[in-house]
């Protein structure tokens, strides 16, 4: 009796799986599991992406890492655990789908904080600009429908336009 492994799908044949099956489950009214899929998904895709370099051997042993969870979970929850960043790091270590989903969490996160910089970073010297479906006697045939801005001109009370002021400021031109 041959004992030889199955040969190894391709990663894009993972994929292509994986949307497959998750299309499926949304047709089947079960978004939970196509949501599941789809992260899985997302998984193999990064490793076509960003193929990881070879993994070394973890720095927390597994059988290290169980016990030291399961000694924890007497006195503290899942999430308490969870939070400690090296418990973290390490579970990602052994497990592939975890690891990546972390890698993702940080470029969400490094995103996050670019946007809050530039948010920050913003020149906030033009408050000209206006909603104009908050005066009736002025909204444009678009309000309700796009939610869009018209910068006020100055000294023209219900004349919507360009900011002379702040030609950059959002607005119909």
């Amino acid at each position: 009796m041959s004992n030889t492994a199955p040969e190894p799908t391709s990663p894009y044949a993972q994929l292509r799986d994986l949307v497959d099956v998750a299309e499926t489950y949304a047709e089947d009214g079960a978004p939970l599991s196509a949501q599941e899929r789809l992260l899985e998904a997302r998984t193999v895709l990064d490793g076509i992406l960003r193929p990881r370099a070879p993994r070394t051997a973890p720095s927390v042993p597994l059988e290290n890492l169980v016990a030291t969870v399961q000694d924890a979970s007497l006195r503290r929850t899942p999430e308490d655990i969870a939070a400690v960043p090296w418990v973290a790091a390490a579970i990602g270590e052994h497990d592939d789908r975890i690891g990546a989903l972390g890698e993702l969490v940080e470029q969400v996160a490094a995103q996050h904080r670019a946007a809050i910089v530039e948010w920050i970073g913003r020149d906030w010297t033009c408050l000209c600009v206006t909603y104009c479906a908050e005066d009736p006697a002025t909204a444009c045939g678009l309000s309700g429908q796009v939610q869009h801005v018209h910068p006020a001109i100055p000294g023209r009370p219900g004349t919507y336009g360009p900011c002379p002021v702040h030609p950059d400021a959002p607005g119909d031109r």
